[in-house]
């Protein structure tokens, strides 16, 4: 008898997508711009039409919107590739939004360290 490991189907296909667009952006776009993307979190809708993914870039020049732009105008090549990669009956829809809770994790960072540096002196 097979054992359900807890995770939804969505969360497995999910985390494929998430492994297969990283790979898709980091090695086989010729993009500079594409590879200082980083995914930080695919989510799924529950019929698997539409995924929601979630990215930040590591260049200081990407501004959010720069980041999305790029994104999109290669959507066409990132879906095609990911349906080589990974089988589903229907690829879902790809949103991309931008992830902020890296710049805010930087932001808090700061203050910490500023208010460290009060206490010292």
């Amino acid at each position: 008898m097979r054992r359900n490991s807890g995770y939804k189907r969505k969360d497995r296909v999910a985390s494929e997508i998430k492994k297969a667009v990283s790979q898709i952006i980091g090695m086989e776009s010729g993009n500079e711009n594409l590879k200082s993307i980083t995914l930080t979190d695919v989510e799924l809708s529950e019929d698997l039409r539409i995924a929601k993914i979630y990215v930040s870039s590591s260049l200081s020049e990407m501004t959010e919107q720069g980041t999305l732009e790029t994104l999109n105008k290669a959507s066409g090549f990132i879906k095609r590739s990911l349906a080589k990669k990974v089988r589903l009956k229907y690829m879902p829809k790809l949103i991309f939004e931008y992830d902020t809770s890296i710049d805010y994790g930087f932001k808090i960072d700061g203050i910490l360290k500023e208010i460290e540096k009060k206490d010292e002196t």
